[in-house]
């Protein structure tokens, strides 16, 4: 005899809700936060946004983003888009003054980029 036939996955059951989609995204969800927490908390506490960063501030809060996405890989989340954010957020916050002076270098290029394909 043969074997059932199995339903494909869209035809389980709806959506989770809320809570339950929280509850199996939560590490990612948390790094993605502290990530953010960390950018805007190292962005707050320089004196000039070119210079490089507080290793005090700056390190102990990538590590603390980066065990929340180890959290999120242990516990094998489907969505790896939030703790890669949070912690290419709390990376970016690493070298903040290099991170800032290389987005102004790229935004100028591609402003000028536009202006020169517009005109020509």
């Amino acid at each position: 005899m043969s074997d059932p036939l199995v339903k494909p996955d869209h035809f389980g059951p709806g959506r989770p809700g809320t809570g339950e989609w929280f509850a199996t995204h939560a590490a990612g969800v948390l790094a993605l936060v502290l990530g953010t927490l960390a950018f805007i908390v190292v962005t707050v506490t320089q004196d000039q946004l070119w210079a490089t960063p507080d290793w005090r501030i700056s390190v102990p809060a990538f590590v603390v983003t980066a065990i929340a996405a180890l959290a999120a890989i242990a516990r094998k989340e489907h969505s790896s888009t939030y703790w890669l954010l949070g912690l290419g957020i709390a990376a970016a916050a690493l070298v903040l003054g290099w991170f800032l002076m290389l987005a102004i270098i790229v935004g100028a290029t591609a402003v000028l980029i536009l202006i020169l394909h517009s005109v020509m």
